[in-house]
C-alpha cells in the first residue's frame, strides 16, 4: 500500500492483491474500506496501471471517500472488486489515433497510450493550472494544457485554453485536420460533449468514457444510467465506461448529470 502526491491535487494510490491483476485500458475498479470507514455504496475508479499484484489509481480528494483513500497507510485493508467494464479497444492498423484526457480522466488513455501507443498517435492532457498536472507521469510527448497558465514548470510548455481548443489549434499548425483519425477521451462532461462536437467537426469515430456515479459497478442497481440517442438508456457501468459517443443523447445527458465531477463522491475517473 503506497500513497503519494503527483501534482497539488492529484494522487496515486497502489494496493498490493492476492492474485496478479490483468486489466485493459479503461477497465476500472470498485473501491471500499473495512471496518467502521466501510461506505454504503464502493467507489469506482479507472485503473492507472497494473503489474503482478500491485495496481495503482489516479484519484483527486473531492469528499468523503477519497478523503478516506488519502488516509490508506501501508498495512491498512480495503475491498477491491475489478476489473470491470468495457475498455478502450486497440488502435485501427490504418488510422491515428487522438487521445483527449482531463483531470483524473487521465488513467485509461495513459494505460492505452503505455500498451499501444505508436509514433502516429497523438495525446492531450487538460488541467486548471500548473499545480493539477501530474507533470512527472506525462512525458514530453503528451501536449498539455492548462485554463491558467499559473505554476507551469519552466522546463515545459502549456497551451492557455482548454484541452479541445489545444487539440484543434494543433491539428490546423500540422494540417492534420483533414487526415482521417479515431478520438478517444475521457474526463469531465463538458471535455466529453467538446470532444464529441470535435469528432463531428471532422468526421471522426469517437469514443467516452464517461463518468457517473455507480453503486454495484455491474449492471444490477441502474445507478448509472445514461441516455441514449434515440431513447432508453445505457449504463456506465456494463454498456461502459467506454461507448462510441454517437450513442449518447448529449442534450439529456446534459440535463440529467445533477453534479458535476469532483463534486462530492462520484466519478469512475477517480472522483470519490
Amino acid at each position: 500500500m503506497a500513497n503519494h502526491l503527483v501534482s497539488e491535487r492529484l494522487m496515486v494510490l497502489e494496493i498490493e492483491l492476492p492474485v496478479p491483476l490483468s486489466f485493459l485500458p479503461g477497465q476500472f475498479a470498485m473501491i471500499n474500506f473495512t471496518g467502521s470507514d466501510e461506505l454504503v455504496f464502493s467507489r469506482p475508479f479507472s485503473i492507472l496501471a497494473a503489474e503482478q499484484h500491485r495496481v495503482s489509481f489516479l484519484y483527486r480528494v473531492v469528499g468523503r471517500g477519497t478523503a478516506r483513500m488519502a488516509r490508506l497507510e501501508a498495512g491498512d485493508p480495503v475491498i477491491f472488486l475489478g476489473p470491470l467494464g468495457n475498455p478502450f479497444p486497440p488502435p485501427p492498423a490504418d488510422f491515428p489515433v487522438i487521445l483527449l484526457a482531463g483531470g483524473v480522466g487521465l488513467p485509461p488513455l495513459l494505460a492505452w497510450l503505455n500498451r499501444y501507443g505508436r509514433s502516429q498517435d497523438t495525446a492531450f492532457f487538460g488541467g486548471r493550472d500548473g499545480a493539477d498536472v501530474p507533470w512527472g507521469l506525462l512525458n514530453s510527448d503528451w501536449r498539455i494544457s492548462v485554463d491558467r497558465p499559473d505554476g507551469v514548470p519552466a522546463v515545459r510548455s502549456a497551451f492557455t485554453g482548454v484541452v479541445t481548443d489545444c487539440c484543434r489549434d494543433w491539428l490546423v499548425k500540422a494540417s492534420r485536420g483533414t487526415q482521417p483519425c479515431h478520438l478517444l477521451a475521457c474526463g469531465p462532461l463538458p471535455l466529453l460533449q467538446a470532444a464529441n462536437v470535435l469528432a463531428h467537426e471532422f468526421g471522426w469515430p469517437c469514443l467516452v468514457s464517461v463518468e457517473e456515479h455507480m453503486g454495484c459497478g455491474y449492471g444490477v442497481c441502474r445507478g448509472c444510467v445514461i441516455p441514449a440517442e434515440g431513447g432508453g438508456h445505457l449504463t456506465a457501468c456494463q454498456d461502459g465506461p467506454v461507448v462510441a459517443a454517437d450513442r449518447i443523447d448529449w442534450r439529456s445527458f446534459a440535463r440529467t448529470t445533477a453534479l458535476p465531477t469532483g463534486s462530492g463522491d462520484s466519478g469512475k475517473g477517480g472522483g470519490g
